[in-house]
């Protein structure tokens, strides 16, 4: 590459900027996880490779379940309040009174209690609620509200995976119930998403928690128990966003031997600083591209 084309590159890189570095980001990392698994397949034709994505922060930009705001400014709500408002909680009867709840219970649940209780809580306050009905409501506003705000990147990723023969989960600390209705908007087939469950009878949801749950080494575990429910299963990558609940089934992607020596790729979305232990462990990236104005993301 002469000169001048090399300085063309750069300024293009850099003014132009994080969007080329974005394509460039995807095409290198799609090469390298194909390019893998191609080496696994003619080791052990069986295999079946997966990868592995949190949603918030990491698919979408902002988070299903609270919204996305942007200094200050209400750019979409999550599906808690859409859920209220669509008469599916018991507990809150009208909007007003689940705004509250996340402006100041919900914070101060997280910070006194811990967000083990915190996060759950979320899907809870639907108890007695038809799953199926909620389910198809919240499908319904990710479609219409939330598909314009999932990273393109992201997307382009998950479907070049895909069409290498990739299977694609999504383990995600939301309720499962927003899960499963945006991952299907995502492309992932329902039976591929979970997030932190709840047990259902007779059709209607429970405040009874399933575990393991879906967040920090909870994801490890949900991620295991996919891997160990089906013969040849490898996980040839995963993504996420927060190296406090994704980052301890990232590193255990990035460390696992797979055939030959091969390692999974992991690959952290707008991550932020790298915490002491987690240095060198994965792929940094950062994201802008929806179809929306793109702002700060939410970890998840």
């Amino acid at each position: 590459m002469n000169i001048l084309r090399k300085s063309i590159f750069i300024a293009l890189l850099f003014v132009g900027g994080s969007l080329l570095a974005e394509d460039i980001f995807v095409n290198n990392i799609v090469s390298e996880i194909i390019a893998n698994v191609e080496k696994i397949k003619s080791h052990s034709p069986n295999s079946v490779p997966m990868a592995f994505w949190d949603f918030d922060g990491t698919i979408i930009c902002g988070d299903i379940s609270l919204g996305h705001t942007v200094n200050g400014k209400k750019e979409y709500s999550g599906m808690f309040l859409k859920a209220v408002e669509g008469g599916f909680s018991s507990v809150f009867k009208d909007l007003s009174s689940a705004e509250r709840y996340l402006e100041k219970d919900y914070p101060y649940l997280e910070k006194t209690v811990g967000k083990f209780l915190a996060w759950p809580s979320l899907g809870q306050v639907f108890f007695g609620a038809d799953a199926e009905e909620i389910e198809s409501y919240c499908r319904n506003y990710a479609e219409a509200n939330l598909k314009k705000w999932f990273f393109s990147s992201s997307l382009r990723i998950m479907r070049a995976l895909e069409k290498a023969g990739v299977e694609n989960y999504i383990v995600s600390g939301s309720p499962d119930i927003f899960v499963k209705a945006a991952g299907i908007v995502a492309g992932v087939p329902r039976e591929r998403c979970v997030g932190i469950r709840q047990k259902i009878a007779g059709g209607r949801l429970s405040t009874e928690l399933k575990y393991p749950l879906s967040m920090n080494e909870g994801k490890v575990d949900c991620d295991r128990e996919i891997l160990n429910s089906r013969s040849g299963a490898v996980a040839v990558a995963g993504f996420g966003n927060s190296y406090w609940t994704d980052g301890p089934f990232m590193r255990y992607i990035a460390s696992n031997p797979l055939p030959l020596g091969i390692k999974g790729v992991s690959v952290m979305i707008n991550g932020g600083k790298v915490p002491e232990g987690y240095e060198g462990l994965f792929r940094l990236v950062n994201f802008e591209k929806t179809n929306a104005i793109s702002g700060p993301n939410i970890s998840r």
